[in-house]
């Protein structure tokens, strides 16, 4: 059941990061068109979004070094 929630977390906050960073890419390109209506709008929601994702990858990743029982061996 763990197993299942952490790579969730994981993979859900790394889609997010990954659409965070793409919207703060292209709002850089935006500065320099005549969009800037929506320069704020963008920043706003590419930072939200790198936010929360990190948070989500964070956690699930300490979720499932908390999770195990011995440690792992190579």
């Amino acid at each position: 059941m763990r197993g299942g929630l952490v790579a969730g977390l994981m993979g859900i906050g790394g889609i997010l990061m990954s659409f965070g960073i793409t919207i703060l890419v292209i709002s850089i390109f935006t500065r320099m068109n005549a969009w800037r209506v929506q320069l704020p709008t963008m920043m706003s929601v590419g930072t939200g979004s790198l936010v929360i994702g990190g948070v989500m990858f964070v956690a699930g990743y300490l979720l499932n070094r908390i999770g195990r029982s011995e440690p792992a061996r190579s």
